[in-house]
């Protein structure tokens, strides 16, 4: 290996980046034979540096003059002057014993962070060219004969070679920090950021990187995943069109779109997405805006004014359908030998009262002050114990049941209620799959103070642009005169009253589910204690 050109000579300690820098740019001189002379003490650099240090007054004023004129500078010259006589002491130290490198531990740091960093670097470097004309001005002026004069001046020109490489070299460093510090902060607050962010390919799709939020939704980097596999099946048509708008427009949008979770439903997401191209690469940035709790808000605002009107509703018709009613029967009464006809109808009429009598206790009970009696309920035992009422009907239906429960604890909810839950999901779920099927129930512990309970079936599915509005009042997928609409809303108030979550995910043609989250039993009691003594 070649020996270091400051070998032999003095070193001032700096620190390891600049050194290396130093060093660099003094091996570029050395090899290609730019440096007659050597960079150690010498009697010519003693005789220049003097020289220079008797002129430095007189060059330092006549450089203020042109530069301050030449580059419109503004303000004092006084103030302008006395930096520059710093800078060029500490440049004509360097040159009186190049291992004192001062001035470039100086300029390293004024070239990304002091003055000279705001402006372009040649404007600093035509600067320092002026210097050096300057200097080998007045040292022919007043040594004209002296026999070193040719040798002070290529020294001098060396020493200004050198210089423009460190400066140079200094400006694209500290570029190239801020533009690398620049895409760190980028980075840091992509990856802060608590919306999940992807970046992709834009021709393949490929997922490239994604933030904390994305990975915590949709786990690790997926590799060779397109980001549309992530969403699901019915809706990638719609992602890949995303796709395509954004290479043409540079930015696109789709809303209503759901991000798959596989440790919970779908996340429902507004998508934004925008071209973003370097050099020859070209990225899609994708951001997937959450929706979860926007829904939550929407629903518990629409289910409260809903509820009051259902319970005014169902207390004005109570009256009028009682007395209806009772004609009724007083109708059955007096006419004991009435046609089989008239019999029939009554008996229809008898039904359909009935019925909304049914209709109107769903209603009351959606709207039902949240006050309710609420108990520890052994999860797991209910199951059994509504499936094994419902075991007839399921088996009449093809349905097959298969049973996962390990909740292991008491949740906490009104048992009457969470009956009615169990009853509403899995004749629901009977209800899709007219030609048998699967239905799975599964209970289990979350930690640190859920219980979970999912419903599962392998039935018709719903549509995916009607699954945000399952929970409304009087909306129903089912046909005309097949369902009132009330069930699912009935479900979701009791399950809120209970202070639990209600979640649902759904494929067209491939089944339901609908996963629930109650409070375990002492987490619950722990909780109603601190508001009792708050």
């Amino acid at each position: 290996m070649a020996a270091s050109p400051f070998e032999g000579f003095p070193r001032v300690p700096v620190d390891a980046p600049l050194d290396e820098h130093l060093q660099r740019i003094r091996g570029y001189l050395h090899h290609l034979g730019l440096d007659a002379f050597p960079p150690g003490p010498s009697a010519l650099r003693t005789k220049l540096a003097d020289a220079m240090e008797r002129h430095l007054d007189e060059a330092v004023g006549t450089w203020v003059a042109t530069v301050t004129r030449a580059l419109s500078i503004e303000g004092s010259p006084g103030p302008i002057g006395n930096d520059m006589v710093a800078a060029t002491r500490r440049w004509i130290a360097h040159v009186r014993e190049p291992a004192n490198v001062e001035t470039y531990e100086v300029l390293q740091r004024h070239a990304r962070l002091g003055f000279i960093a705001n402006h372009p670097p040649a404007r600093f470097l035509s600067s320092q060219l002026l210097l050096r004309k300057i200097f080998a001005t007045l040292l022919r002026r007043d040594a004209p004969s002296d026999p070193d004069l040719p040798d002070m001046l290529a020294l001098l020109e060396q020493e200004l070679w050198e210089r423009t490489l460190h400066i140079t070299d200094f400006f694209v460093e500290g570029r190239e920090k801020d533009l690398a510090d620049a895409a760190e902060s980028y980075r840091r607050s992509v990856d802060a950021a608590p919306t999940p962010m992807f970046i992709c390919d834009a021709s393949s799709g490929q997922v490239l990187e994604l933030n904390r939020a994305a990975a915590r939704e949709v786990g690790p980097r997926p590799g060779d995943t397109p980001f549309w596999e992530l969403l699901p099946e019915e809706e990638r048509e719609r992602v890949r069109g995303l796709f395509s708008e954004a290479l043409e427009r540079g930015t696109a949008r789709r809303d209503g779109l759901h991000l798959l979770r596989p440790a919970a439903d779908p996340m429902p997401v507004d998508v934004r997405a925008a071209l973003i191209e370097v050099r020859e690469q070209a990225t899609l940035h994708i951001v997937c805006y959450d929706l979860s709790e926007h829904h939550l808000l929407v629903q518990a605002e629409k289910m409260a004014g809903i509820g009051q009107l259902a319970a005014g509703i169902a207390h004005e018709i109570r009256n009028p359908l009682g007395i209806i009613s009772n004609a009724l029967y007083d109708l059955g009464e007096l006419l004991p030998d009435a046609s089989p006809e008239v019999k029939e109808d009554l008996q229809i009429a008898r039904a359909e009262m009935a019925r909304v009598q049914d209709i109107i206790g769903n209603l009351l009970e959606f709207s039902r002050d949240a006050r309710v009696e609420k108990q520890a309920i052994d999860l797991d035992d209910l199951v059994a114990k509504t499936l094994k009422l419902m075991d007839k009907y399921l088996q009449n239906n093809g349905v097959r049941v298969q049973v996962d429960l390990a909740a292991g604890a008491a949740c906490v909810a009104n048992e009457n209620g969470l009956r009615q839950v169990l009853l509403n999901l899995v004749t629901n779920a009977a209800q899709a799959m007219p030609e048998g099927g699967a239905l799975r129930i599964e209970t289990r512990p979350v930690e640190p103070s859920w219980i979970r309970l999912v419903v599962e079936d392998t039935g018709q599915g719903i549509p995916t642009d009607r699954l945000p509005r399952i929970f409304e009042p009087f909306f129903t997928t089912k046909d005309p005169g097949q369902g009132t609409g009330l069930g699912l809303s009935v479900v979701h108030s009791i399950v809120k009253r209970a202070r639990g979550r209600i979640e649902v995910a759904s494929r067209p043609g491939r089944g339901t589910r609908f996963t629930i989250h109650l409070p375990r039993a002492e987490e619950a009691a722990a909780g109603d204690g601190e508001r009792g003594s708050a």
